[in-house]
């Protein structure tokens, strides 16, 4: 018995070593590359060309294609690519049930073809070719890089495909300070439709969206023969722990992202600066000029941090609120950032304008300090503006500012470039700093128990410049004078 299973072991052996042989044989010859060739160009209509084809045997029959080119000029360079099966299927001639991984591979954008619109099972019949294409089980690329309109993205992942449905169970995409972790599933007929959920450590969100932009689909077709590339749609949830957006540095962002037929939305978007909380909307639309539209509201801003970011240290402090709603455009994210035009409201409480000296201009236009004034302040309860952003500069159209000595209402201009502010306003100055006007003064200038000032606001963010406007103050005197002696004579012919 025991020679019999010898004689055995050894004749299976012996057929085992011959099939490998004759397989390796098979597959390493220029009859298998050029029909994969054949069968790849008529998979994606462009023509495709494969250096080298080789085979391993262990621990499964494995096969080895090296420097496949897609198109002419190439838009696709696959340097390794590791495709293992099963043998039996290959015995029969088919690639059955397999293990692709793609690797130090390139891919410019946009691809010379688009998916087919049948699957791979219904490629010819075996008797046809000498090998032939069923299916696929499982794809990884492992650092493969994506280059479009002059930006580049690194992925490496894995997914399972089944039919037209693929699910992504791992993909990372770097770029950048972007770097990119996702999961979900693309279903890849009659479009390519993605639904994801998509995690950051870090994320920079122009860079984000510059990079939607180059990989969009062009305005036009380069070539008026290419078939229409069906309209690419991705759905995310996108969270980060990190991020910036236009140099603002964000924590616990979160949004859901669309992307399709060229827009994108980030509706809706949440994330933490400043010490405050943002919640709003951003909605562009990409090609060869970008167009944006943002809804913001932030609650409890760090006013004083924010001025800090702005390159101007200590200027104003406080915690603001507002709202806001702004468009642009652009030939890229910071040209449509300074087109941005729009309009909205702000209130910061509890603050302080640096330089306002607000005190001592009004105690020099008297003329002579009171005894015992108190030291000046610039500290201030309450202000409220409704403003407008348009060519780089923000217009105060109307501000108020409540503070305990006096209470400001004008108008204005700040250019967020130069920094430099122009406006006018009226002073209210409270009932015991109106006392310290002296009597003529109070009696040509007052309102009600109040004396109102008419002011200038010039200098610049963090040296303002506030001054008297001592000729409007003189019409000003001269008008309440005139209807003043206009009652006192009208109140006479009453009581005649």
């Amino acid at each position: 018995m025991r020679r019999v299973l010898a004689i055995f072991a050894a004749i299976l052996l012996v057929v085992l070593i011959a099939v490998a042989a004759a397989a390796y044989l098979f597959l390493s010859g220029d009859g298998v590359r050029l029909a994969l060739e054949r069968q790849a160009s008529s998979w994606v209509g462009e023509p495709v060309r494969i250096e080298s084809v080789s085979a391993g045997i262990l621990p499964v029959l494995a096969i080895q294609l090296s420097n496949v080119r897609v198109g002419e000029p190439v838009r696709l360079t696959l340097a390794d690519v590791d495709l293992r099966a099963p043998i039996g299927a290959l015995i029969r001639r088919r690639i059955e049930d397999a293990e692709l991984v793609v690797s130090r591979s390139r891919l410019d954008m946009p691809l010379p073809f688009v998916l087919p619109a049948t699957s791979v099972s219904q490629s010819p019949p075996a008797a046809s070719v000498p090998l032939q294409l069923v299916s696929i089980r499982s794809i990884a690329l492992r650092d493969v890089t994506l280059v479009s309109r002059g930006r580049a993205i690194i992925i490496s992942g894995d997914a399972a495909l089944r039919g037209a449905e693929l699910t992504i169970p791992r993909f990372e995409a770097s770029s950048g300070a972007t770097i990119l972790h996702a999961e979900g599933i693309v279903a890849l007929q009659p479009r390519i439709d993605a639904q994801l959920r998509v995690r950051a450590d870090r994320l920079d969100a122009d860079e984000l969206l510059a990079l939607a932009n180059a990989f969009s689909p062009p305005s036009t077709e380069t070539r008026s023969t290419a078939a229409p590339r069906p309209p690419l749609r991705i759905a995310a949830r996108v969270s980060a722990a990190r991020g910036t957006a236009a140099g603002i540095d964000m924590r616990n962002l979160a949004t859901d992202l669309q992307v399709d037929r060229g827009q994108v939305s980030l509706s809706p978007m949440s994330f933490q600066a400043f010490g405050g909380d943002y919640q709003g909307s951003l909605a562009a639309t990409l090609g060869d000029v970008l167009t944006g539209n943002l809804r913001s509201r932030v609650t409890n801003v760090d006013v004083g941090e924010l001025v800090t970011f702005s390159g101007v240290p200590g200027a104003i402090s406080g915690r603001m609120t507002g709202a806001a709603t702004f468009s642009g455009r652009g030939g890229d994210v910071a040209a449509l950032l300074r087109d941005a035009r729009g309009n909205g409201t702000a209130t910061i409480t509890n603050g302080t304008v640096q330089r306002l000296n607000l005190v001592r201009t009004v105690v020099l236009f008297f003329g002579r300090p009171a005894p015992n004034q108190p030291p000046a302040s610039d500290r201030f309860d309450r202000l409220d503006v409704r403003f407008s952003l348009a060519s780089q500069v923000v217009r105060a159209e109307a501000l108020a500012l409540r503070t305990p000595d006096a209470d400001i209402v004008g108008e204005g201009t700040l250019s967020l470039e130069t920094k430099e502010l122009d406006g006018k306003a009226d002073i209210s100055l409270s009932e015991e700093l109106s006392k310290q006007a002296g009597t003529d003064l109070y009696r040509y200038t007052r309102e009600g128990n109040r004396v109102v000032l008419p002011a200038t606001i010039g200098g610049r963010l963090g040296a303002p410049r506030l001054g008297i406007d001592a000729a409007a103050a003189v019409k000003r005197s001269l008008r309440n004078e005139i209807e003043r002696r206009l009652e006192g004579l009208l109140d006479r012919f009453g009581n005649r």
